[in-house]
């Protein structure tokens, strides 16, 4: 497996603090599928703003990763930013917050336009999909061990 893809992500483990003041500290930490062919970790950055990475593997080497982010905009809204396989970044806006729940659309992008977390527990699902729901694709994780 290439490492060099998860070395991105030391700048925000080094930089990271406590998360305990952020709407969506539930979503910090580290998650995988149960097979182990995809992690996702996320945490909060000094600023209060998220910093995450995302790696799949096939046939022991990365097949796609892609850096994310969550910021605050001017306005105030919860603004998730992915940036997939070293590709220019596609934003989506925060829609719904809550405790164990987010969703970001971004109605403009041509797939994903919806995004969804959901946390049970230590089980978080990832939903991406149209608007109207089709296209749904959900990616089961568990925190790492």
């Amino acid at each position: 497996m290439k490492i060099w893809p998860m070395l991105l992500l030391i700048p925000a483990i080094l930089f990271a603090r406590d998360n305990g003041g952020h709407e969506l500290a539930w979503l910090a930490g580290c998650w995988t599928t149960p097979d182990n062919k995809a992690r996702e970790v996320w945490v909060v950055d000094m600023d209060n703003s998220m910093a995450g990475f995302a790696v799949s593997v096939r046939d022991d080497s990365v097949s796609f990763y892609e850096v994310l982010s969550i910021n605050r905009d001017e306005n105030g809204l919860l603004v998730y930013t992915a940036y997939p396989s070293g590709q220019a970044g596609t934003s989506f806006v925060g829609m719904e917050i809550s405790d164990n729940n987010a969703l970001f659309v971004n109605a403009e992008h041509d797939y994903p336009q919806a995004i969804r977390y959901r946390r049970h527990g230590q089980t978080l699902s990832a939903t991406i999909s149209m608007l109207d729901g089709s296209r749904e694709n959900t990616f089961d994780k568990v925190a790492c061990d």
